[in-house]
Formats: structure tokens, C-alpha cells, sequence
């Protein structure tokens, strides 16, 4: 791995003598990775993971799907970083974010999103545990200072291996906890609410994925186990929802999106 070590030594100490993180949504929680530090992170990442997960290179289904990852993306106050969204072609019900703004969707989750606001809750909630960091700061618990500013000066090649395996193998980069689920969903409905998507959306995919489990568990094996999602956590989205004025103004859904679905379902199955 290459990573940019100019300033590190001085990022580190900064960092041992502080131990918060200084950017993005949660600025006074554990946090020793720097954010130009997590973006070189992700770029690796994505260059390993493009190698090992069934990625669909459809320059006409990736445009669509980074244009709405985009429209969230401004509404946070990362917009000025690079970020790039993903199309898995796996049947799996499934999305996830890893640092440095890369966000990954299934296309099992597009095919059971009958509508785009439902799509768009999702992709939400993603970028809203990378605008919070929540992948970092589980880095920084997990293996602590030593280990993690080795990771990204690129001298542990074995726990970035074992990083990105339990990416692959498990469809997320961790499993994170209730509450921070929660500040990703509050984040998430906010965010697509001010991008002019239908804040219902969110909470009518949480309860599609609970048919789905019903219908069929082992699809939604890998969100659900990196993601716990209960009754509570619906209730909790729809009292966000409830707190925002009621526009007439908010998307459900587009003929762009049924297009964009159909694709993706063709793409996924080798028929396009």
C-alpha cells in the first residue's frame, strides 16, 4: 500500500496526546485515523475490494447511482470530499460504507426496493456512518493506536488482509452498535429530506427488510448482522420523520429509477 506519510509523525502524536476525532459529525468520539488519513484508506480499499466483489462496470448504472449518492452528499458537511458508490452484483439484501467515502449496494437491496425514496433511505443511512466515521472510530476501539497508525502508513499488511477479507466474507466493514445505527438513521432522514427525497422512504424499507427475512432470511443474512434492525429502531426513524414539515415537493419515486431497477436486475442476472 502506498500511503502519503507527510506529516504522519506529527498527526500521531496530535492524535495520542488527544485521542478525539477533530472531523466530521462526531468530533468528541475515539477517533486516531486523520481524515486525509481515512481517504487514502478507502482508496486502497476500493482498489482490493473491486478485485474480490462482483462489481457491475456499467457506465450507465454507475452514473445514476453516484448522481443520487451525490444529491445526499451535499447535503453533509463532507460534500467537498471525494465519495463513490458501488453496484455489487450479488442477490444478497445488502449495502455498506467503508471509510473514506465509498459506499456499497447490492443489487439484491435495489430489486427490493419497489421505490427510489425506499433506495435512497438506505444509501442514506450509509453515508451517514461515513459522515459520522463510524468505521474509524470502530478501527481505532478494536486494535488501538499502535496498530491502527501502522495500518495507515501501510506497515501491517495482515491486519489490512484480515480487514478487507472480513469485508468480502461478511458484506460490511463492521457491525456496529445501536446507537450508532441510530445516529446514522436521524442523520440519514435528514439528509435525504433536505436532498428532496421522501423521508418515508427510509422507514418503508426497514419494514420491507423485515418481510423480506420472513420471506427469505438468507438474503438479508449480512445487512442484518451488521446492522440489528427491531421495532424500536422503525419507531425511533418515524419520529424523525414525524419532526419535519410535510413538503409537497418530495420524491418517491421516477421513471428514471424503474429504468435504472430494471437494469440492475438484468445486469445482476448476465442479461443486459
Amino acid at each position: 500500500m502506498r500511503y502519503l506519510i507527510s506529516g504522519m509523525i506529527v498527526i500521531a502524536v496530535t492524535v495520542i496526546g488527544l485521542g478525539c476525532a477533530s472531523q466530521g459529525v462526531n468530533k468528541g468520539q475515539f477517533n486516531i485515523v486523520s481524515l486525509q488519513d481515512e481517504w487514502e484508506l478507502g482508496a486502497q480499499l476500493e482498489k482490493d475490494l473491486d478485485g474480490q466483489l462482483r462489481i457491475i462496470h456499467d457506465r450507465e448504472a454507475e452514473a445514476y447511482i453516484n448522481s443520487i449518492g451525490q444529491q445526499i452528499v451535499a447535503q453533509t458537511e463532507m460534500k467537498e470530499l471525494p465519495w463513490k458508490f458501488h453496484l455489487v452484483s450479488e442477490q444478497q439484501v445488502n449495502a455498506f460504507n467503508i471509510p473514506g467515502g465509498h459506499v456499497y449496494v447490492y443489487a439484491g437491496l435495489i430489486q427490493e426496493s419497489s421505490e427510489l425514496s425506499e433506495l435512497v433511505g438506505v444509501m442514506a443511512h450509509e453515508i451517514s456512518h461515513g459522515v459520522s466515521r463510524h468505521g474509524t472510530e470502530q478501527l481505532s476501539k478494536q486494535y488501538g493506536i499502535a496498530i491502527v497508525a501502522s495500518l495507515v502508513l501501510g506497515q501491517n499488511p495482515a491486519i489490512y488482509q484480515q480487514i478487507v477479507a472480513s469485508i468480502v466474507a461478511n458484506g460490511a466493514m463492521a457491525r456496529f452498535s445501536r446507537d450508532a445505527e441510530r445516529e446514522a438513521d436521524r442523520l440519514g432522514v435528514h439528509y435525504m429530506y433536505e436532498a428532496g427525497y421522501d423521508p418515508e422512504g427510509m422507514v418503508s424499507m426497514f419494514r420491507n427488510l423485515l418481510e423480506v427475512r420472513q420471506r427469505k432470511p438468507s438474503s438479508l443474512e449480512q445487512f442484518f448482522s451488521s446492522h440489528p434492525l427491531t421495532e424500536d429502531r422503525i419507531q425511533y426513524t418515524r419520529q424523525e420523520v414525524s419532526k419535519l414539515q410535510r413538503r409537497d415537493d418530495l420524491v418517491m419515486n421516477t421513471t428514471a429509477y424503474r429504468t435504472f431497477r430494471n437494469r440492475i436486475v438484468s445486469l445482476a442476472q448476465g442479461t443486459p
